[in-house]
């Protein structure tokens, strides 16, 4: 099985914000950029309803079932990037995929990896191993 992003010419500094997949309506609202020319975060809607309210996305997500997978912007005192983040529709659950980066840009799903880049230039792939039971749900 392998799954890639809804749009093929999606960048973490443009992407699809209004997505329809199965019975699920994911929109991307208040998008601004992190820094001057940097990707884009902002709140997501599920099927009209906000959520997470407190956290900020960024894009492009890769949907499989009734899973989202969206980067998540982190900003604290000292440490700032993105975290995979995987995203229950049916349970509105967020779960975190260890690890901090300086960019997710999300390519696709093969068996029980999620491959992304780190970089603008698509150079460094990165692979991480996800739970397969997500993907059986």
């Amino acid at each position: 099985m392998s799954i890639g992003i809804v749009n093929k010419s999606d960048t973490p500094w443009g992407f699809t914000e209004d997505i329809q997949q199965d019975n699920w309506h994911i929109q991307y609202t208040d998008l601004n950029e992190i820094c001057q020319g940097g990707p884009l975060v902002g709140t997501l809607i599920v099927n009209g309803q906000k959520v997470f309210c407190d956290k900020r996305f960024g894009g492009p997500l890769l949907c499989c079932k009734n899973l989202a997978f969206v980067p998540m912007y982190i900003r604290k005192f000292c440490v700032s990037g993105f975290m995979l983040t995987v995203i229950e529709l049916n349970s509105m659950r967020l779960r975190l995929i260890k690890g901090i980066y300086d960019l997710v840009y999300l390519d696709s799903i093969d068996e029980d990896e999620i491959l992304f880049y780190q970089d603008i230039g698509r150079n460094k792939l990165h692979r991480r191993k996800i739970d397969s039971k997500w993907l059986n749900v």
